[in-house]
């Protein structure tokens, strides 16, 4: 028989691997998002946010892979299909005009403050469970966004 104690390990550890394969989907998401406005916005604002967001989707596109990997590593199964990958409940970027600048680099940025925050929810599960690599992993990830966040918020006009 198992162990109450094991059980609620086992629950434990379960709602972390299962939160960091959803930080790897919402990031592969946010990566295509960030390409999205990289070549998709218009207006005064083009080349300084064009510029911006390479940085950041050639930073995120390295870190999907460290991310992958980490899982793997797990011995954890990574999305086997495009779509699994790339599920997410972010909210779209309306990009619909894409000369609504103020509205895209905000949803972008807010965005990666979503994502900042997930991955901070996964730093305090990993641990929780004394998984020192995950934990890091997590709270590098989640710098990330902040700053990335930061950086697209110091580009709106109010």
């Amino acid at each position: 028989m198992v162990s109450k104690v094991m059980k609620v390990k086992g629950d434990a550890t379960t709602s972390c691997y299962s939160h960091l394969v959803q930080c790897l989907r919402d990031s592969m998401h946010l990566y295509q998002q960030t390409l999205l406005v990289h070549w998709g916005l218009m207006g005064s604002k083009f080349y300084q946010i064009h510029t911006l967001t390479q940085m950041i989707y050639e930073e995120m596109q390295e870190a999907l892979d460290v991310i992958a990997e980490h899982i793997r590593s797990l011995d954890i199964a990574t999305p086997k299909t495009v779509e699994d990958l790339t599920y997410s409940n972010l909210p779209s970027v309306p990009l619909e005009d894409c000369f609504k600048q103020e509205a895209i680099i905000s949803r972008l940025a807010a965005n990666q403050n979503a994502l900042a925050d997930r991955f901070q929810d996964l730093a305090a599960m990993a641990e929780t469970l004394g998984d020192q690599l995950t934990l890091d992993l997590a709270v590098e990830r989640g710098r990330a966004h902040k700053k990335f966040q930061w950086l697209l918020k110091a580009n709106l006009d109010a």
